[in-house]
């Protein structure tokens, strides 16, 4: 029997705040109920990854400083860039497609080798090897440039731009409530109950 999907996450994996978020989730079973749609809020960075620099640098060790300073549980380092993810995403859409409790796993490492690792996650090879790492074999991924997946993949990110949150992470409810950002436990936890509404203020 499916489970009802309670709420959608739109998620990209070079951003650390959606790192933090996606393992917040799957702490104590916070992501039961979840939908997660992977999306590109920095679609024009390059493949391979560039290595970032002066003000950029500045920029990224500041957002990695900001999760150690909101989720100081969690590992997390300065990666040499953030990589291009559209073909992460497509290779996590296709694994949901296939065996979609296999696929959050891979999710999960796809998440931790970047913020983790400092993996490449725009290189094919990379995510062949962590795909191999959760069961899926490189067969798997011969339809990682088909129809069906782009087309996941595109509806995916169209959904996401037309609630107009403009950002990432974000939750989108069933009942149409919103939470974006990474927000404390206690705030996410309240979200996550339909009768518990968060106000924004």
């Amino acid at each position: 029997m499916a489970v009802t999907q309670h709420f959608v996450v739109y998620s990209d994996f070079n951003c650390p705040f959606c790192y933090a978020l996606n393992e917040r989730l799957g702490a104590g079973g916070n992501g039961e109920g979840a939908a997660w749609r992977g999306v590109q809020h920095a679609p024009h960075l390059p493949v391979p990854v560039a290595s970032w620099r002066n003000d950029m640098a500045e920029d990224l060790e500041f957002e990695v400083q900001s999760v150690q300073r909101l989720a100081p549980e969690l590992p997390i380092m300065v990666p040499a860039g953030k990589p291009n993810t559209a073909r992460a995403i497509r290779a996590t859409a296709l694994a949901y497609s296939l065996d979609p409790q296999r696929a959050s796993s891979f999710k999960d490492l796809l998440y931790r080798a970047l913020w983790c690792e400092g993996a490449d996650l725009s290189d094919s090879a990379t995510l062949v090897d962590l795909a191999a790492r959760v069961g899926f074999g490189p067969l798997a991924f011969s339809a990682l440039d088909g129809r069906q997946i782009s087309a996941v993949v595109a509806r995916w990110q169209q959904d996401w731009e037309q609630t107009r949150v403009g950002a990432v992470p974000a939750l989108i409810r069933s009942d149409g409530k919103q939470l974006v950002g990474l927000v404390g436990e206690g705030r996410l936890r309240a979200f996550l109950k339909p009768d518990n509404p968060v106000h924004h203020g």
